[in-house]
């Protein structure tokens, strides 16, 4: 049966009702969502799952593509309360089907509650392929609206400039999603180029430096064609990241002075106190660390006058990372430690993190190494969580080090490989430093024991880490 359209509200609340339902009386219920645009799909998605949650139901989001015998997957994972929100149903075909079609009583035997979000034709081909499994549906309910109209707009907007997630499947759904919505929206400039800003954090986020540096460039394009300054200034601080992260210091100075510039134009004072902590960074990885400082404190006096609690953060770390540089020690951990404060405070994993790992670095300095150990371990563990390849290559190094330090070879190895491994995947220029502390352990215990050990400890690299992380 395909749902009679009504709002867009109201189709959301009846696949709710649907759901809910089944819970309530313990049954089944297999329901078709059939979208045309992937904003719509993932905003739908998200006012469903929120709905849910509140009548005390469970999420599970299935990639089609990766768990092609779906229910033996719903079996293995299923409880009462459990729906599952499928996508990625044309990478699972036609193996997807066939599963389906033979083992659609174990849907019903299960209680399963799942929603299959699926283009037209997609369900066209279920209806052929699958049609015992597909007359097992509940509902098909229409979401085919053209994204870009104007009582969703704002909506729209919200979701372009989303870039925070706590995992990285989220972060790689995320980049498939606004790629797809991109291409949908050709002649929409403004939301355009927020999405293509949008990209390009979550690319840098992942240590795809190439591309980010491509979406950036493209949204400063627009910004400059269409005379939007604050979009213009951001992401002419974006260019000067991702440079900065590829190692041009000087190039990436170049941008943020650019940056600053508009942002003082403009009267924008966050983005202002944003460029004033960029510079901060470049001049210290230049060795001008006193001058780092006077940028940190101008920035962090940005921060406290607007509110700004996730910069007035990042500008406290900047300045422990300054002093410790300075070899005041103990001063950089009371920044550290402000700073771990806020970025918990507020939620952000990334940041807290990076301070956890700062914290480390601090204490390995004052050669406490098992409290070191501790904060790198966590630390980590937030990188592998968030998909921060990035700071989880800069941990897993500075682990190993401590490790060889104790010597614990064979974790420090194991530290060091699954380090370069990551570092090389990324493009990391840190990958160098790592390369290094290889051939320092390697000359440190000899050749013939240093092969033995790649021997041991190669094949089983990450299976070491899990277990560092696991306890």
């Amino acid at each position: 049966m395909v749902e009679a359209k009504d709002n867009f509200e109201g189709r959301v609340s009846r696949l709710a009702n649907y759901l809910t339902r089944a819970y309530k009386y313990n049954k089944p219920s297999i329901l078709f969502a059939m979208y045309l645009s992937e904003f719509l799909r993932s905003d739908v998605e998200k006012s469903l799952k929120s709905a849910l949650i509140e009548q005390g139901l469970e999420v599970v989001s299935v990639d089609a593509g990766n768990n092609k015998d779906l229910p033996s997957y719903f079996s293995s994972v299923n409880s009462g309360n459990t729906v599952f929100s499928v996508h990625n149903m044309e990478k699972g075909f036609p193996e997807a089907l066939q599963y389906l079609n033979f083992k659609r009583e174990e849907l019903i035997e299960h209680h399963v509650k799942a929603v299959f979000w699926v283009r037209e034709e997609e369900l066209a081909r279920i209806s052929l392929e699958a049609p015992d499994f597909f007359a097992f549906r509940n509902r098909v309910v229409e979401f085919m609206e053209v994204p870009a109209a104007e009582e969703r707009r704002p909506a729209l907007v919200e979701f372009a400039l989303e870039t925070e997630y706590i995992s990285l499947d989220e972060i790689k759904r995320s980049i498939e999603l606004k790629e797809k919505l991109l291409a949908e929206l050709s002649a929409e400039d403004e939301i355009s180029g927020y999405l293509l800003g949008s990209l390009g954090i979550l690319y840098l986020q992942i240590g795809s430096f190439k591309k980010s540096l491509e979406y950036y460039e493209k949204a400063l394009k627009i910004a400059q064609d269409i005379g939007n300054r604050q979009n213009e200034g951001a992401s002419l601080g974006s260019i000067g990241n991702t440079y900065h992260y590829l190692g041009q210091v000087e190039r990436a100075i170049e941008y943020y002075e650019q940056a600053l510039a508009i942002s003082r134009e403009i009267g924008d004072r966050r983005g202002e106190g944003a460029r004033l902590g960029n510079l901060g960074l470049a001049y210290s990885d230049q060795g001008q660390v006193e001058r780092a400082i006077e940028y940190y404190e101008q920035a962090l006096a940005i921060s406290k006058e607007i509110g700004d609690r996730r910069g007035e953060g990042a500008d406290l770390g900047n300045l422990g990372l300054a002093y410790a540089d300075l070899k005041q020690v103990e001063r950089a951990i009371e920044y550290y430690e402000r700073a771990l404060a806020i970025a918990t405070e507020i939620g952000d994993r990334r940041n807290e993190g990076n301070w956890l790992g700062n914290l480390g670095n601090a204490y390995a300095d004052l050669k406490q190494v098992e409290r070191a150990i501790e904060y790198y371990e966590r630390a980590l563990a937030i990188a592998k969580e968030i998909g921060d390849r990035r700071n989880g290559g800069t941990w897993l190094n500075n682990l190993g080090v401590t490790f060889k330090d104790l010597e614990n070879y064979d974790l420090a190895l194991a530290c060091y490989l699954l380090a370069r491994k990551i570092r090389i995947e990324i493009r990391d220029p840190e990958v160098e430093r790592t390369e290094n502390n290889i051939k320092e352990l390697k000359n440190k215990i000899g050749k013939e024991k240093f092969r033995e050990l790649m021997d041991t400890v190669e094949p089983k690299a990450e299976e070491i880490i899990q277990g560092i992380l696991t306890g």
